[in-house]
């Protein structure tokens, strides 16, 4: 009976140590095999490169800037060549009702040009032209706000790769303790100083937590793949992350002038600069509608020669035939049924519903960048809070194992200790991660996120 008993007990101990040791050399393939050093710079500049939404927007910007042409406004002349040629045979030879009973045969080249050209339409192709400027801007501006977009979905998966990381890190020395706990109550058990209870309990620790282990394996390649998705590489490829997350600096030391942050951020903006060139285009929309109030003179211009062969038997000859042509057209309409009027007040409106969207927008600026300076202060607060928890927790652990060692501590109390040193490190990364998004926020809302990356921010006019 007390054979069995010791089998029980030792069969569940060598499982655990088994699949710890299981673990830890699955760890050690996983991070060693197939990986490449990635840092957080390097992982933008890939984006930058290769992200298929980004590349996307560019190819976009390319087709407005190709519209971006005096052709497409309607200021450069349209000249057009036409020529045919034609050929006849009408033999009437047998025909006793022909006049001429011969075989009639006629040939003709006919070569023409043709040249229109608006001369003045009310400043109207200018208009057009500027148009198509603010068009080829808006999109820029809108490929701008793309790539702010994905250099934050950038930052915040190669960030949560690394809170993985902390999270497996944490749970691995959870794991040492209790095998180096096994280890020292085989020891005690040798001597009969140590109990099945404890050793069981410990036991029940490692699995656990060798369980957890496995789950977040799968969480981090899940955000490593999330992460690589965002980069445009291969989903399977393996990375080593070097950049870690690093203690930011306090609020009045990144952040001293709140009001300059605000103005810069009222200029620079990429919401504020898109919404600025959308005023621009309801203006350019209203001279476009009043140039309809002046005439338009356009210029007409045709040239033409024929060319002809005749022959009737023994009698031939040619011919030829020039045609030049030029004409000033004026046109001004009097009265349209005001359809002038009702577009200038429309087009009114449209400059009206810009302006106050603009005025939206730089309030929306500023409400968030306090907002983000905010949440900036807060976890710097929250961060300083969760790593004094997690110091105290890991000094209480410390006491915890002396207490238990001396028998003044259950295996069940120190168990709970354990897992609050667990939570306490999460925390205090999550935290910290919680802090560098908040400076993002303020960054991507003064325009450094963009000029950090090599993208030019362009000011609002």
């Amino acid at each position: 009976m007390g054979q069995m008993k010791m089998m029980r007990t030792k069969i569940p101990l060598l499982l655990a140590r088994r699949l710890s040791i299981c673990f830890v050399l699955l760890g050690s393939v996983f991070v060693g095999q197939g990986q490449q050093p990635l840092s957080l710079l390097e992982a933008t500049q890939l984006a930058l490169s290769h992200n298929y939404g980004i590349e996307l927007g560019r190819l976009r910007a390319d087709a407005a800037a190709l519209n971006n042409a005096w052709g497409a406004a309607g200021a450069l002349p349209q000249i057009g060549l036409t020529a045919t040629t034609a050929s006849a045979v009408s033999d009437q030879s047998e025909n006793p009702t022909s006049f001429i009973q011969e075989r009639l045969e006629s040939e003709s080249v006919n070569i023409g040009g043709q040249l229109n050209w608006t001369l003045f339409d009310g400043l109207g192709m200018f208009a057009n032209k500027r148009r198509l400027e603010l068009l080829t801007e808006q999109s820029a501006g809108e490929l701008d706000l793309l790539i702010e977009q994905s250099l934050l979905a950038v930052i915040t998966a190669y960030q949560s790769v690394v809170v993985q990381d902390v999270a497996l890190e944490a749970l691995e020395a959870s794991m040492a303790m209790s095998r180096d706990r096994l280890d020292w109550l085989s020891t005690r058990r040798s001597v009969g100083a140590a109990g099945e209870f404890d050793n069981l309990q410990f036991e029940n620790a490692l699995l656990l937590d060798s369980a957890a282990w496995v789950r977040q394996k799968v969480a981090r390649r899940t955000a490593q793949r999330n992460l690589n998705r965002l980069m445009g590489t291969d989903e399977t490829q393996q990375w080593s992350l070097t950049s870690s997350l690093v203690v930011l600096q306090t609020a009045n030391e990144r952040f001293p002038e709140e009001e300059g942050l605000i103005n810069k951020a009222l200029n620079t903006t990429t919401t504020v600069r898109n919404a600025m060139l959308t005023v621009q285009l309801a203006e350019t929309g209203m001279d476009q509608a009043e140039s309809r109030l002046y005439p338009t003179l356009g210029l007409n211009v045709n040239l033409g020669d024929v060319r002809s062969q005749f022959a009737a038997g023994d009698l031939s000859g040619e011919g030829r035939t020039k045609n030049q042509s030029a004409t000033l057209a004026l046109n001004f309409n009097l009265f349209n049924g005001g359809a002038t009027k009702r577009a200038i007040e429309q087009a009114r409106i449209q400059l009206d519903i810009a302006e106050t969207n603009r005025m939206n927008e730089r309030a929306a600026v500023a409400q968030l960048l306090r907002d983000a300076l905010d949440r900036y202060r807060t976890q710097e607060e929250l961060y300083g809070i969760a790593r004094e928890t997690t110091a105290n927790a890991e000094a209480l652990l410390a006491i915890a194992e002396t207490r238990y060692d001396l028998g003044a501590l259950s295996s069940f109390d120190l168990r709970e200790v354990q897992l609050s040193v667990l939570q306490a490190k999460l925390r205090e990364v999550q935290e910290l991660q919680a802090w560098h998004q908040s400076q993002w926020d303020v960054e991507r809302l003064t325009g450094g996120l963009l000029s950090g990356y090599g993208v030019v921010a362009r000011p609002a006019e």
